[in-house]
C-alpha cells in the first residue's frame, strides 16, 4: 500500500510541475509577444516620422541659417 501512495505523490507532484510549467511558458511568450508588437509598432509606425521630423527640422536649420559669414565676431578694438 505504502508503494501505491508514493506513486500516486510522484503522480500529482508531476503534474502539478506541468500545470504550472505551462502557466509559466503561456505568460513568457505573452510578454515576448506583446515586446514583439510594440517593437515592430515603434520600427515600422513611429521611427520614420521621428526621422522625416529630424531631416525637416535639419533642412529647416540648414535655410535659415548664416551661410558665407564667419561664425566668429569681429575682433574688438580697444
Amino acid at each position: 500500500m505504502s508503494s501505491t501512495n508514493r506513486d500516486l505523490e510522484n503522480i500529482l507532484k508531476w503534474a502539478v510541475i506541468i500545470i504550472l510549467a505551462v502557466a509559466a511558458l503561456k505568460v513568457a511568450l505573452a510578454v515576448l509577444g506583446i515586446a514583439w508588437l510594440l517593437g515592430g509598432f515603434l520600427l515600422f509606425r513611429v521611427l520614420p516620422l521621428v526621422l522625416l521630423v529630424w531631416l525637416a527640422l535639419k533642412a529647416w536649420e540648414w535655410f535659415r541659417g548664416p551661410r558665407g559669414t564667419s561664425p566668429t565676431p569681429p575682433p574688438s578694438s580697444f
